[in-house]
């Protein structure tokens, strides 16, 4: 996917227009280097796994949490 930075909003929020439609809202300092207007990107999403697995197993222990406060009432 292929991306150009439409503006930079006060330094801090790069707004990226995506070709073949849609926008892209990103916080500027997460990118490691330093960007500017017409600037054009390549655009790449990979699965993170292990940060999936960790996030389930965080809400399967809240989950049960509840449920064990709730049983106890």
């Amino acid at each position: 996917m292929h991306a150009v930075i439409d503006r930079i909003e006060d330094g801090q929020t790069a707004v990226l227009t995506v070709v073949g439609g849609g926008e892209m809202i990103i916080p500027v300092k997460q990118f490691k280097f330093k960007l500017h207007e017409g600037m054009w990107l390549d655009v790449e999403f990979n699965p993170n796994k292990k940060a999936e697995s960790k996030s389930l197993n965080r809400v399967k222990k809240l989950q049960q949490e509840l449920l064990s406060r709730s049983n106890k009432k």
